[in-house]
């Protein structure tokens, strides 16, 4: 059975036995007599050490060399008796995995690589290959799938990965060349940047025995020689030499004069090397790979003055910290971050292997109110918020108004002072205007039924209705977030009025009139690209002013209109006249129906842009494999791959399409009574084949097209995929 043929027919496994992987089989134990014929060779002679990523490793390299025969192999039998002749790349793997005492809860059974794979995914143990935009460096352990068609939805073979060399995968497969068990090691279809290779499945093997060396990097020397010095320096003392190709076992790193060091020991003799001028080739430290660029989370912080944030930092082993402004935030050796003055500063850390940084936002904390009034005798509490720190209140002017140490103020007599309290070296103030106590009213009229309310705040019950018209003394107001209450009475009973359902008449309160304040009625969206939406500002001041924070992602006009621009989020600030109000904004990209889609050739499907408003544009990469239209919808042309793309305000959406094109391997075929002969579809796609005889009294054919000759006599077989039906015509002789 020939490597083409087994990745192919894998395909067709996997919707025939997808149950496999989930619905927990029981696997043979051994390989019995009962099946006769395929080779049991290569016994396993790995010991297990309880180190899941060593083990399956160790089980499968004692199995190099074997190679099925036209019965099939030991790992299909023990798979299922019955798959004893069926594709088996997946199976060695599962094999091994048994061998090696793995759970099935960490490394799935599975008989179909599609299946394989989309467990990992389920388990959350998944990581996308380079070529489709990943940035994983795998190691021992894993489980890498491959697809024929650089296709991340259907995968068509499977291997075990014994390490990384440069950027070559140190692999060993199942059912690879020559249908035998194949260790590759420098092979230009297995690079980590390979469109064969589509990603990696990485068990989560017992941390008690860890999968790889916890305490040492192995790493190989890539130049003719190579100093080991006393110290990490290149002025430190020599101790010794090392040739190219010499192998290292790394303990612990330092970085300096612009190199990773590595502490090794070579030859009875202990010292450091500069990693610069080797390859990595597998292991951890602690589970930190320290050949690999630093990364740290969060990538972006908002902190208020005297906040502190520490960073998450991996890889960064040697790694030293720097501010853009330690006037704005400092950062201690640890990644520690400590804010001190309003602004923007970026946070680097910085090893031999790269840079990463955070982009740090230090703002001021505010006071609750900039501006407050009261009468005189009355009293209302300030507070500062986002800090840590106790605020030292103070009055500009003591007999106007005076504050206490928990920034409760008292309207002593008529006048302004401004209230100041001093956190972190800000100093924050409100205007604080003491007024008489009102002796006269407005007079609001309902402009539809309201309810007389027992107080303004959330805690508010109804205790009547007042009808549509009804002329109110209002003698207090009092504003919140949305609404503007008024205090008044209706028939003998008093209470609070939302003054926004009703319309001022004349009249004010201590001299100064209190109107409806303005408000939204909606204080947060989301939007696609060029999506339209005006800001629902109700009741505005004749002075209102639209501001948007970042106008690469949203622009607004002086009407509230809104135009997005790019995906992100950004907060629109609505001044109006002197009310201050914002509207979060959340803009995304759309995205098409599908990313990739695979059919056969003649077929049709429709792929629509979700989330688009403008004209759509469709073209296609390849005429000859896939046309679309103005409407979406792709016609199959040709067996093969080609791009649809949708192009929508200058972005780009594009859809993978793969056309499949059946195509059965014989037209004819002559089998002897009681033997029998395998018909193969290539071509397809992985959609499920049914297989029929013509007359069963002369030759049967099973569902994976294996036709036995019953009587000498002609009949036609017919094998059909979506729709298309593929005849062979079939011609049985009588036994010799």
């Amino acid at each position: 059975m020939s490597k083409v043929f087994k990745q192919t027919a894998s395909i067709v496994l996997m919707a025939v036995i997808v149950f496999s992987a989930f619905a927990g089989l029981t696997f043979n134990s051994g390989e019995s007599a009962d099946a006769a014929g395929y080779p049991t060779g290569y016994p396993n002679t790995y010991k297990n050490t309880g180190m899941g990523a060593t083990d399956i490793v160790g089980v499968a390299r004692t199995q190099i060399g074997y190679k099925e025969n036209g019965v099939g192999t030991k790992y299909g039998y023990w798979y299922i008796p019955s798959f004893v002749d069926q594709p088996w790349c997946a199976m060695f793997v599962s094999w091994c995995a048994a061998q090696a005492k793995i759970p099935q809860t960490v490394v799935t059974r599975f008989a179909a690589c599609t299946a394989g794979m989309n467990w990992f995914r389920a388990q959350k143990r998944w990581y996308d290959s380079k070529y489709f935009g990943g940035k994983y460096t795998p190691v021992k352990g894993d489980i890498v799938f491959y697809s024929d068609m650089a296709s991340q939805s259907v995968s068509t073979h499977v291997g075990i990965v014994a390490g990384v060399k440069g950027n070559y995968l140190d692999v060993i497969e199942g059912n690879s060349t020559n249908a035998s068990v194949c260790e590759y090691t420098n092979d230009n279809s297995r690079t980590l940047g390979s469109s064969y290779v589509i990603g990696y499945g990485h068990p989560n093997y017992s941390r008690t025995a860890a999968e790889e060396p916890t305490k040492y990097e192995v790493w190989q020397v890539s130049v003719d020689s190579l100093n080991m010095r006393k110290s990490a320096s290149t002025s430190s003392a020599l101790v010794t030499s090392m040739t190219y190709g010499t192998e290292l076992n790394v303990k612990k790193f330092s970085v300096k004069d612009d190199y990773i060091w590595g502490y090794t020991t070579y030859k009875s003799k202990s010292g450091w090397v500069a990693l610069d001028y080797c390859d990595y080739i597998y292991g951890n430290i602690d589970g930190v790979y320290y050949q690999l660029k630093p990364k740290v989370s969060p990538k972006t912080v908002t902190l208020y003055l005297d906040y502190t944030k520490k960073l998450t930092a991996t890889n960064g082993l040697g790694g030293k910290y720097s501010s853009s402004d330690k006037t704005i935030a400092k950062v201690n050796s640890k990644g520690k971050i400590t804010a001190l003055k309003k602004g923007t500063a970026k946070i680097k850390l910085k090893t031999s292997t790269g840079t990463a940084t955070c982009t740090v936002t230090v703002k001021n904390p505010s006071i609750s109110k900039k501006t407050a009034q009261a009468c005189k005798g009355d009293s209302c509490t300030l507070s500062v918020k986002n800090t840590k720190s106790t605020p030292q209140w103070s009055s500009s002017d003591k007999t106007i108004a005076k504050v206490d140490s928990k920034g409760k103020v008292t309207a002593l007599k008529e006048g302004t002072a401004v209230i100041t309290a001093k956190v972190s070296g800000v100093n924050l103030k409100c205007n604080f205007t003491v007024t008489k106590y009102p002796t006269t009213y407005e007079r609001f009229t309902t402009s539809k039924e309201a309810n007389l309310k027992t107080t303004y705040t959330n805690k508010r019950k109804n205790i009547v209705l007042i009808p549509k018209g009804v002329l109110l003394k209002v003698t207090k107001v009092q504003y919140t977030d949305k609404y503007s209450f008024g205090y008044t009475s209706y028939n003998g009973m008093k209470g609070w009025v939302i003054i926004n359902h009703c319309k001022y008449v004349c009249g004010t309160i201590g001299n100064k009139c209190y109107l409806v304040r303005p408000y939204l009625k909606e204080t947060s969206k989301s939007l696609y690209l060029n999506e339209p939406y005006k800001i629902k500002l109700q009741s505005p001041d004749a002075k209102t002013k639209f501001t948007s924070a970042d106008t690469k992602i949203a622009k607004v006009n002086s009407s509230g209109e809104i135009t997005a621009l790019k995906a992100g989020k950004t907060q629109i600030a609505v001044k109006s006249g002197d009310a201050n109000l914002s509207f979060n904004l959340t803009v995304k990209k759309p995205t098409l129906s599908a990313k990739s889609a695979g059919f056969l050739k003649g077929k049709t499907m429709a792929v629509a842009v979700q989330g688009g408003y403008g004209d759509i544009k469709w073209s296609t990469s390849d005429k000859n494999v896939a046309t679309v239209n103005g409407a979406g919808e792709i016609t199959a042309v040709s067996y093969g791959k080609a791009k649809i793309t949708a192009t929508i305000n200058d972005l780009k959406l594009n859809c993978n399409i793969s056309v499949y094109d059946p195509i059965l391997s014989d037209k004819s075929a002559t089998v002897k009574e009681k033997e029998t002969k395998t018909l193969k579809v290539s071509q397809h796609g992985g959609d499920i084949i049914s297989w029929k005889s013509a007359d069963k009294k002369i030759a049967t054919v099973t569902s994976k097209g294996v036709v036995k000759g019953i009587k000498a006599g002609k009949t036609t077989v017919t094998a059909t995929v979506d729709g298309i039906t593929l005849s062979c015509k079939i011609n049985v002789k009588a036994a010799s």
